[in-house]
């Protein structure tokens, strides 16, 4: 049958007002169905014809009616007849409990969680279009979940990155926006970076062409002799095209040996780019009732 809520009503019975031929697709009774003797119940509903014919009885589904008006109706249901039989005016129809309903509950279980509306889970405060997230997000979540339990997964920062001048009018510097940031960014920033994040530097802005952001230990990096830190260090693309970052995951091996890397700084790796970036310190807090955790700072 269908995955669909058919109506009922107990102890119904009533009478056709006029002919249904056979192959008619619509028809008045008599009186219409009601849920409590005054109230009209909704299609769809099933009924059945002259029920007490074993050889003309017709069990009928309305899915469209107003009143005693039935709109729409889907002819012998059961298949039990080579051709839809005529009912005489006057001809008995009844309200009964048949097959065809309990398979349509058994179709909306069949059907599963995607036929399920949203109203009918807890309170009905959740809406379908959150439900169905939740639905089909599932399996990643419990994903991250495992991920998190078994220490393989990081949560990711976003942090945006542009070039502009420092004011000077002869320095050009990093500025950073995240979140709800929005214009030129803040030059010299201060971040506190901990330990289990990701921290993705954006370097996609049209700025950062020709502009290599960079970690070092040294300050100014490769600019005043140092090199680039690279210990959990990623970078995919190039500065000032789509998609292109510099990413930094903070795990014990980033900080070294006995914190042997207490300190980074970001700079720009262009030669003659001096200046260009801050300071960035990475500093774990192992004090008592202190939960373990690491700051970046990134100044100028």
């Amino acid at each position: 049958m269908t995955a669909q809520e058919v109506k009922f009503a107990n102890f119904f019975e009533t009478t056709l007002n006029g002919v249904l031929a056979s192959g008619s697709s619509s028809a008045t009774l008599t009186a219409a169905p009601t849920s409590n003797g005054t109230s009209n119940i909704a299609a769809p509903y099933y009924l059945v014809l002259d029920p007490d014919s074993a050889s003309n009885r017709e069990v009928i589904l309305v899915t469209g009616a107003s009143g005693t008006t039935l709109s729409a109706i889907t002819r012998d249901v059961e298949g039990r007849h080579t051709s839809d039989p005529t009912h005489a005016d006057g001809t008995v129809v009844r309200m009964a409990v048949v097959k065809e309903m309990f398979e349509d509950i058994h179709d909306r279980i069949d059907a599963g969680p995607s036929a399920i509306a949203a109203t009918i889970i807890g309170d009905g405060s959740i809406s379908n279009t959150e439900f169905q997230y939740l639905n089909n997000a599932s399996s990643n979540i419990q994903a991250q979940i495992d991920g998190i339990t078994a220490g393989t997964a990081s949560q990711t920062i976003v942090i945006t990155v542009k070039v502009a001048d420092d004011g000077s009018g002869s320095q050009n510097v990093f500025y950073f926006l995240s979140g709800t940031d929005s214009g030129a960014g803040t030059r010299s920033a201060n971040f506190i970076f901990q330990l289990g994040f990701k921290y993705k530097f954006d370097l996609s802005d049209s700025s950062l062409s020709g502009h290599n952001f960079k970690f070092s230990t040294t300050r100014d990096g490769s600019q005043a002799g140092g090199s680039e830190f690279t210990t959990n260090v990623t970078s995919s693309g190039t500065p000032g095209t789509a998609n292109a970052y510099h990413q930094i995951e903070i795990t014990p091996e980033t900080l070294g040996i006995a914190g042997a890397t207490s300190k980074l700084y970001y700079y720009c790796s262009t030669g003659g780019h001096s200046g260009m970036g801050g300071q960035g310190e990475v500093t774990l807090y192992p004090g008592a009732g202190t939960t373990l955790g690491m700051v970046l700072a990134l100044g100028g």
